[in-house]
This record gives C-alpha cells, structure tokens and sequence, in this order.
C-alpha cells in the first residue's frame, strides 16, 4: 500500500516550521502594536508641541486683545498679539487714489491704426521714459494699432502704470492709471508731433481724469495732527496696529474712536486649548500605559515604563517654580489622573498681578521648558519616541528575516520527508511484489 509522499512531506514540514512561525508572527503583531501606539502619543504631543507653538512664535502673544471702534464706516483695524492699550480718535480727511488720464481715440475699433511714428513720454518720479511708438508694431505692418500699443505700453510700465482701452456707446477711450496709489504715484503724459496725439494727449494729462493723493487722517479731532501714507493704509501707525481708511469724514463730522484694550477672557480661552491639548495628550498616555482591570482592557504599552515616565515629566513642567510664581497661583493645577484644569477666576484675578505673559511666553518660562520637554521625546533625529519606532522596525526586520528563513528550513525537511515517504512507498511495492510470490 502506497502513502502519498508528497502530501505527507507537505504535512509534516509544515508542523516542524509551524511552532516558529507563529512565533515569529505573535511577535511581529506585538510590533506592530506598540509602533501604533507611540505613534498615538506622539501625534499628541506634537499637537501639545504646535499649539504651544501658536504662542510662541514670532509676533505671537498669549494675551488676547479686543478691539473696537466708534463707527465702521470710516475705518478698519488689524492688530498685531501683544498691542498695547490704545485710546484714539481718528478723523479721516481723504482718502488715497491713484492717478488716471483718459483720452478719446478715433475709432471705435481696437485694430484700426493710432499712429505709424513719433514717440510717446511718460514722466513720472521726476524721471522721464520715452517709448517708440512703431516698437509697438508686433506684426511689422508698418503702422500701430490701437491694441499693439496698449500691449507694448502695458509691458514696457508693467509695475508702474496700466493703460486700457474703454468702449462704451459706439466710442472708445484709451485710459492710463497707475498701479499704485498716492502723489508719488502720480504722472504726466506726452507725445512729438509725429505722432499726431501731441495736441491731444499734452490735454488730457492736463486735466486728469483722476488726481493722485495721499490718504490725511487727523488725530484728536478734524484739525488735530495730521498724518499721511501714500495707500489707504496706514502701517504701524500705533506699534502692532495697522488702521485702513475706508471713506473721507464730512467736515463737522465726528471723529471715530478707536479702542484696542487687553480681552482677559479671550486669553483665557487661548489659554484653555493648551490645557486641553494637554489633556489629550496625558489621556492617550494614560490608555495605552494601563494596567488593566476587570473593567479595562491591558494598555498595550503598560510594560513601558520609558511612555509612562513621560506623563510624570510633563507634569514636572506644570508645577515647576517659574521665577518665584507656581501656575496653581494662576488657577492651574494637575488632578490625581495627571489631568490640568484652568479656574478661569482664579486666573482673571491672579493677572492683574502676574506677568503671566513673561511667565509663558518669555525666556526660561512655561512654555519654553514645554517645547524644551517635547523636543527630546519628538525631534526627527534624536527623539526618544523616534529612537522607540527604529529599534522596533530594526526587530521587524529580523523577524521578517527569520521568517523567510523558514522558507528555506521548510524545503529542507519537506525534502528530506519526500524523500523517506517515496522510499517507504518503494520498500511497501517489493513487499507487495515478493508477497505475490507466494499467492496460490
């Protein structure tokens, strides 16, 4: 009787490598596991790490203010974190424009010829520029359209000033504005007599359409100190405030004031994301690092002691002296859990008489000894949970090494089983034969 040889050496190589193999794969699960968890932390403290962040990069502050003005018609306002208190009233006599010159073409068609000589000049900023006017001939007809020259003009000023042509009612008009506004941004226009726009143009520059301006406001009142800017916004006219000029004061009219003060409770809501940011990240540690109960399952970093550690040190930061003054003092203290909680009454009264801003923001304070803490577990190179992952991939790669190995220790005994089976079905075949022999 006949075994099948190669079934059976499937069968018992298989259970030789079978023990290693699950091994190998209860190992790389448990890998595969914990990567997934320091991952999960460190998403949370570099969370932790980019809110605090908000706070402390450049031209950022922790203290929030409001801002408020009088009448939203006249005037806007963007500020900066960190403005001082301001009390100020604004009375806005003009508003900033760009020059424009128009004048009427002779034709009503784009296509139809301007000029086929001369120059045409542009003085502006005291300097004089001079263009040629069959330059702008782009198919070498041997005159210019009205479009060839609004194109060459266009390239020839681009920054500086902008001509269009303007139909409307079968007539057409070629208008150049400056790009920027302001008295500096104004110009003059002219052309030579070759090209037959000289009378026309010299006329039209002469009564602009529109008068370059710089914006006036008035500080105090309508004769009160006048200030000017060339746009209609005026840049750090107060450090940390940029004040936009939206439409000229009537004489007589009231100026509108403006009131930018310190918001103690919008800082306290800035200051309540860190806290719950915090948070966050204590509870993922928290869950993946526990021990387990009847009621909870095993966190899957419970053994590591490194994870857990980080919990403790981050609380170190919380209740550090900074300067003499320890954050319960500003209503923030730390549970049982490793949880941080903010008394927003505790802090609105604590900062009337804390610098609490030079407590988290400036040199050696809360939130520099933060970013300090969480470069060591997060930075690409040398951080701790950076290190964790390399060391568990390293072991990934060994496992899954192993277990290709195993391919080859399969083979081997797959084969040396085929071989035994194969000769055990020969052996079974002559005891079958010889057995014949002495069949009756």
């Amino acid at each position: 009787m006949n075994v099948d040889a190669v079934q059976l050496a499937s069968n018992f190589a298989s259970l030789d490598v079978q023990p290693f193999e699950l091994r190998y794969n209860q190992k790389l699960s448990t890998i595969s596991s914990k990567t997934s968890a320091i991952n999960k932390v460190k998403t949370a403290l570099q969370s932790l790490e980019n809110n605090i962040y908000q706070f402390t990069k450049t031209g950022s502050s922790l203290t929030q203010t409001s801002t408020s003005t009088s009448s939203e018609d006249y005037v806007s306002l963007t500020t900066s974190p960190g403005t001082e208190e301001v009390n100020l009233d604004v009375f806005v006599k003009q508003m900033a424009s760009n020059h424009q010159v128009v004048f009427d073409a002779t034709s009503t068609d784009p296509n139809d010829v301007m000029a086929a000589a001369g120059s045409f000049s542009v003085m502006q900023g005291g300097a004089t520029t001079s263009i040629n006017i069959m330059d702008a001939d782009s198919d070498i007809s041997g005159d210019v359209t009205y479009s060839e020259f609004v194109t060459y003009f266009n390239d020839q000023f681009d920054g500086s000033i902008q001509a269009t042509l303007i139909k409307s009612q079968g007539a057409m008009k070629v208008l150049f504005g400056s790009d920027n506004e302001g008295v500096e941004a104004s110009f003059t226009l002219s052309a030579d007599v070759a090209s037959g726009w000289d009378t026309t143009v010299t006329a039209a520059s002469a009564a602009p359409l529109q008068a370059a301006q710089d914006a006036i406001i008035a500080l105090g009142n309508e004769f009160g100190t006048q200030l000017t800017s060339s746009s209609n916004t005026f840049e750090d006219l107060i450090d940390g405030v940029d004040l936009t000029v939206l439409k000229a004061n009537i004489s007589g009219d009231a100026a509108t004031n403006i009131n930018i003060g310190n918001d103690i409770s919008a800082t306290v809501a800035s200051l309540q994301e860190f806290v719950d940011s915090y948070n966050n990240a204590v509870s993922e540690i928290t869950n993946l690092t526990q021990s387990g109960s009847e009621d909870e399952a095993r966190g899957v970093l419970a053994s590591d002691s490194t994870i857990r550690n980080i919990k403790n040190q981050l609380s170190n930061v919380i209740r550090a002296d900074y300067g003499g003054t320890r954050l319960f003092e500003l209503g923030l203290e730390i549970d049982r859990d490793g949880k941080l909680s903010l008394d927003s009454d505790v802090f609105e009264s604590a900062a009337a008489n804390i610098d609490f801003e030079t407590l988290f923001t400036g040199t050696g304070g809360v939130f520099e000894a933060f970013e300090t803490q969480l470069e060591s577990y997060i930075d690409f190179s040398n951080g701790s949970l950076n290190r964790r992952i390399d060391t568990l991939n390293n072991e990934k790669s060994r496992i899954n090494d192993a277990l290709s190995a195993l391919d080859t220790r399969y083979e081997t005994y797959y084969n040396r089983y085929l071989a035994q089976f194969t000769q055990l079905n020969s052996l079974s075949s002559q005891l079958d034969s010889v057995s014949g022999l002495f069949t009756v």
